[in-house]
């Protein structure tokens, strides 16, 4: 049953059973009292409760290429069963002259501080070539970071390690998990791969370990082994996603890999959750990205024009699951391309429709006590469940609704002198 949840200006608050719980956003202030009376609602806003929303919770206008995000190779030496963008059904790549363009046309923009992630349709790591060129000429006056596999010799591994290359490794359980839903192309094992990978990188790195983690209706209910394999590697933060109805989870029959019910969503996340509190681990859960920073803006920094993203053609997308014109969506999320010249050619209408996508704009979210904190979801989830991008994703809706009142009840039950630090470690 949904508990009753209601926004007050800036606070969220939640009827529980047996008490009233709040969330001041605009200060990040709780509370929980019995009911909500008169008195005690002045008494709360004399503490901080109930402001009106500040300017910082209002709609800015977003500031262009904050970010630069490299989608460099389609190529992928894995076969993952739910993979979105049907990584390696080709070798195209990203040639060196081309990342080099991008980063010259972001750097030009002069950031303030330059940061390129290493992203594809495919396996970055797959690309040596590109990202070599691009790391060697830049350096250290740009903060690198690479989304991979993990599957990729050990001597590149270390030159990305002494090179300062932060990593975010994808690997979705203990080998029998890993095996099935992330096996090789060919069709072998790629856990011994990703686990040395992982190994290495906790041994030899001053970064953090940080894995993804795919969670599919069988893997659900393995959650705690999955974790618990996660920390015996060293890991220090985890970020979990569950499987979506996207590239081949599409094409495969099987109940495994059809989207998590609402009850299973939820589960996930407390799941989670729990771990995160008991191991004092970092836990990222997708979709509850901005529970520490409410405000009415976009979901993502390439929907808004904040995260400039290349795909190997060196054309703008976006969205970086939107890959190229292989997709039906091409056309709604393509924003333009860098000549040979370093000239950007970019639809700027097309850009200000996207930028148009926030929470004010979308008639099921202008109500929503959640808005603030949830931004209206995924643009291309949302528009492969509605075919529309101004409609959210209702199951993303449900789960919302459903999940931030639990959140804000954690918040509370914690006392009060480590809330910063549990609220960091609950979501990020």
């Amino acid at each position: 049953m949904e508990i009753k949840t209601e926004l007050i200006r800036d606070t969220i608050v939640v009827h529980g059973p047996d008490a009233v719980y709040l969330y001041a956003q605009s200060t990040q202030q709780v509370a929980r009292v019995r009911e909500l009376t008169m008195t005690i609602k002045n008494n709360l806003t004399n503490k901080g409760f109930f402001n009106m929303v500040p300017r910082s919770m209002r709609y800015r206008p977003p500031r262009k290429w904050k970010s630069l995000m490299l989608l460099l190779a389609k190529d992928c030496p894995l076969k993952c069963r739910y993979c979105y963008a049907h990584g390696g059904s080709n070798n195209e790549m990203m040639s060196p002259e081309v990342a080099n363009r991008a980063v010259a046309v972001y750097l030009a923009t002069q950031p303030k501080n330059p940061r390129v992630i290493l992203f594809g349709g495919g396996e970055p790591a797959m690309n040596i070539p590109a990202i070599k060129h691009i790391v060697n000429k830049y350096g250290t006056s740009i903060k690198w970071h690479m989304t991979t596999s993990g599957v990729m010799s050990q001597s590149f591994l270390r030159w990305l390690i002494e090179h300062e290359v932060g990593m975010t490794i994808s690997i979705d359980g203990p080998p029998d998990i890993q095996n099935d839903l992330r096996p090789l192309r060919g069709g072998g094992a790629s856990a011994p791969i990703v686990e040395q990978t992982i190994r290495t990188l906790a041994m030899e790195s001053n970064r953090r370990v940080s894995l993804r983690a795919t969670i599919t209706r069988s893997t659900l209910w393995e959650m705690s082994r999955i974790l618990d394999y996660f920390s015996e590697l060293g890991a220090k933060t985890v970020h979990i996603e569950r499987v979506y109805s996207l590239g081949r989870a599409l094409k495969d029959n099987s109940d495994n890999l059809s989207p998590l019910n609402l009850s299973e969503m939820v589960e996930m996340a407390t799941l989670g959750l729990d771990w995160a509190k008991t191991t004092g681990k970092r836990l990222k859960i997708g979709g509850l990205t901005y529970l520490l920073n409410p405000r009415i803006s976009h979901y993502c920094g390439a929907m808004s024009g904040q995260s400039m993203v290349v795909n190997h053609l060196g054309q703008l997308t976006s969205c970086s699951e939107v890959v190229d014109d292989q997709t039906k969506e091409w056309s709604l999320f393509q924003l333009g391309y860098i000549d040979k010249h370093s000239q950007v050619h970019l639809d700027e209408q097309k850009l200000v429709h996207s930028q148009h996508r926030v929470v004010t704009n979308m008639e099921a979210c202008k109500s929503c006590f959640a808005r603030y904190l949830c931004r209206g979801g995924c643009a291309h989830k949302a528009w492969a469940v509605t075919g529309d991008i101004f409609t959210p994703d209702p199951q993303h809706c449900q789960f919302i609704r459903a999940i931030i009142p639990i959140l804000i009840q954690r918040m509370v039950d914690q006392h009060y002198p480590q809330l910063r630090k549990s609220k960091e470690r609950m979501v990020q």
